[in-house]
Formats: structure tokens, sequence, C-alpha cells
């Protein structure tokens, strides 16, 4: 089969990812190589901080007493908490990306990729992260700066699945009932639905939420319901 450039751009791996980064940091100066590791010290203190007080804001001096340093400190590293709250959400997000990419370059059919994409979309658990992902969403029209970042993690995961249908097309697996691109962006669109809903209260076991996405891939794809879908993919 012909590999498109967006499928080699989507499949990309974990280590490609890596190689990139660690020469990036080897071309800095020790001083910006110590900002940038302060900085990725502070973000972690920050996702302790969200995950000691689940549905409470996160103040600057919060922050700094889970990285032990004085508030002015993590001030000279992020201007503001702004700040610091979009690097935090847009590291959850490359987090986020990144571990469904995993799941796209496994060596297994594309219907078990397709599972576990959906168990991995559509968590037991709305992480202190991913909650702050959805819930920066409220503040998109005062702060325009996670836009960018909003739209782009929506359009990598269909870029994912549109990817992943292409190749289960490819093999014979999925013999899709509508354009691919529509099916990607309803997969993305439930997965996302099913995840805001807890976070207003609704109370839907997880397995019919999961099940439910997976009832649209099954008509959208014409394929069969698979026999068991993994947990291992459950968290995020």
């Amino acid at each position: 089969m012909k590999v498109s450039t967006r499928m080699r751009t989507a499949t990309e791996s974990r280590d490609d990812r890596k190689w990139r980064r660690s020469h990036t940091i080897a071309a800095m100066s020790s001083a910006d190589q110590r900002r940038l590791e302060r900085q990725d010290e502070i973000v972690r203190a920050y996702w302790r901080a969200a995950r000691a007080k689940p549905g409470r804001s996160v103040n600057i001096r919060t922050v700094a007493g889970e990285a032990d340093m004085s508030p002015g400190n993590v001030l000279h590293y992020f201007d503001t908490l702004k700040d610091l709250q979009f690097a935090a959400i847009n590291g959850a997000m490359e987090e986020f990306w990144g571990h469904r990419q995993e799941i796209l370059d496994r060596r297994v059919s594309a219907s078990e990729r397709l599972w576990a994409m959906i168990d991995a979309g559509v968590p037991d658990v709305i992480s202190a992260e991913l909650r702050h992902v959805y819930e920066s969403v409220s503040v998109l029209a005062e702060h325009p700066e996670f836009l960018h970042a909003h739209r782009n993690l929506t359009e990598r995961q269909i870029m994912l699945y549109r990817t992943l249908i292409e190749i289960g097309a490819g093999t014979g697996e999925f013999t899709p009932a509508s354009p691919m691109r529509m099916i990607a962006r309803n997969l993305v669109a439930l997965e996302d639905a099913y995840d805001l809903y807890p976070l207003v209260g609704d109370k839907t076991p997880r397995d019919e939420c999961r099940a439910a996405v997976r009832s649209y891939a099954v008509v959208a794809l014409r394929i069969s319901e698979p026999e068991e879908s993994s947990s291992s993919a459950r968290k995020c």
C-alpha cells in the first residue's frame, strides 16, 4: 500500500520525537538548558497541585510549595499564572496526543488499534490533566492564546483516526460508509462529548460510553464489535 505524506507524518514514532527534543536541548546553552529544566519542574509541580485538589483553582503560591521554591522564583520562570497554565495544558495535550500516536504505531491489526484508540479517548477516569484541558475551553474568548493549541490537538486527533481508517481500508478490514475524514471527525467529537459529560456530573458508566463510540465505529466502518476491549489504555 502506498503511504501518503499525511500518514508518514502521523506515524512519527515516540523515539523520533525524543531524538528531536534531545538534539534541540543539546543545541542550547547551559543556561537555557537549566531554564528549561526548571520550567519542566514547575509544570510537574503544577500538576501535582492540581491532582491534590481536583476541581479547585491552582495558584502560584500552591505551585511554589509543591516545587519547593518561593513564589517569586516561580514567576522568574513564568511571568504570570496564565503563562504557567498555558505551558502545563499545552504539555498535557502533547502527552495525550503522543499516547494515541503510540497506539497507532502498534504492530497489530487496524481493528485492534481502533478499539485501543477509543479506550484511550474515553478513559475510566478523567485525569486532572484532561480535566484542565477541557476546562480551558471556557476561557478561549478571554485568552485566545489557548485557541491554536486546542485546534491543533483536535486536528491531529482527526488525522490519527483518518490515518488508521486509511490503513484499515487498505488492508480490507474497514469498508467506510462515509468519507474517511467525516468518520474520523465524528469519532473525535463523540470522544470529546463523553469526556465532557463527567465534568458536568453525568454518571453514565464509562464502559457504556465507550460502547456507544464503538457502536458508531461498527456502523461507519462496517466492522464487527470487538470480543473484549483492552483496559490498558483506559487512563488519561
